[in-house]
Formats: structure tokens, sequence, C-alpha cells
């Protein structure tokens, strides 16, 4: 049983990537120019998807699909963004990658915005909070109680949208 159930999580972890690497693509062949995708340890470690030119400009991406709240929701959503500030295990996350650019992927669109004013404002908001726990937007969520060692938090596109560079 153990081993059909591990056999099942990594089937489930597969699917996760090949959604993941289907959003990079579909961005990066209708928006990008000059495309040079990242290595793995580029990919895993700097939290860079691909470099291009867009509007005139090379520059490096991150994509991310669109995510659900809970796992257990039947559909992802369009409403509130998952930004990751310490990964699973334990390092940076990727707001605090190397990438220019954060691209999310909506239901109809894409929204493109400059990684480090994404990070600037996302701290600030945890800042003014207080920096409380939970998983509600500018809380941070951890998964400790599972052995993960992430650290993310929820902002609604809506609050992204007013950005300069996007």
């Amino acid at each position: 049983l153990q081993h059909q159930e591990s056999e099942a999580q990594l089937n489930k972890w597969a699917s996760f990537v090949r959604k993941g690497k289907l959003a990079e693509k579909l961005f990066a062949q209708r928006h990008l120019s000059d495309i040079k995708w990242a290595n793995s340890e580029q990919d895993r470690y700097e939290h860079w998807d691909m470099e291009g030119g867009l509007d005139g400009k090379t520059s490096k991406f991150d994509v991310k699909e669109m995510k659900k709240i809970n796992r257990w929701d039947p559909k992802t959503q369009d409403v509130l963004a998952w930004i990751e500030g310490t990964n699973n295990g334990g390092n940076e996350g990727w707001i605090k990658g190397l990438a220019d650019y954060i691209v999310f992927e909506r239901t109809n669109s894409w929204l493109v915005v400059n990684r480090e004013e994404l990070f600037k404002f996302t701290w600030g908001k945890l800042r003014e909070k207080g920096f409380p726990q939970g998983k509600k937007p500018y809380h941070i969520y951890d998964r400790s109680f599972w052995g993960k060692k992430d650290k993310t938090t929820l902002v609604p596109f809506k609050d992204i949208e007013t950005l300069k560079d996007i």
C-alpha cells in the first residue's frame, strides 16, 4: 500500500510539473523572441525559466501557472497569487530569485510583473500588518506541520495590478 501511495504522489507531482512547463512554453512561444531556456540549476536555484525579448528588451522570466488556494479545491482561481518567500527546502523562494519579471497565468491573459517591485510591495504589506500567520492575504502561510520549510503569502491580483512595472 505504501508503494502505491508514493507512486500516486509521484504521478501527481509529475502532473504539476507538466502543467507548469506547458504554461512556460505557451507564454514564451506567444510573447518572446530569441528565447534562451534556463538549465535545471538556473531554474531551481536562480528561479528563472527563460530569457527572451519582450517589447524590445531582453529579460529573464519566471512563469507561474494558475493555482488553487487549497489542494482540495476543484479548480484553479484567478483572484489571488501565491508568493513564495522561502521554498520547501528552506532556501530563498522565487520572489528573491534572479528573474527580472514574474509572469502570472490568468484566465484570459498573462500578467507580467517586475519581480523586485512585487517583492518590495509584498514585504511592505507583510511588515505593515506585523507579519501575521495564516492562509489569508498578506499573512505568512507555512506547512511546517507537514515537515515543509516553505513560507508563502497570498496577494490579490487587483493589488498587483496597481504596481508601476507591469
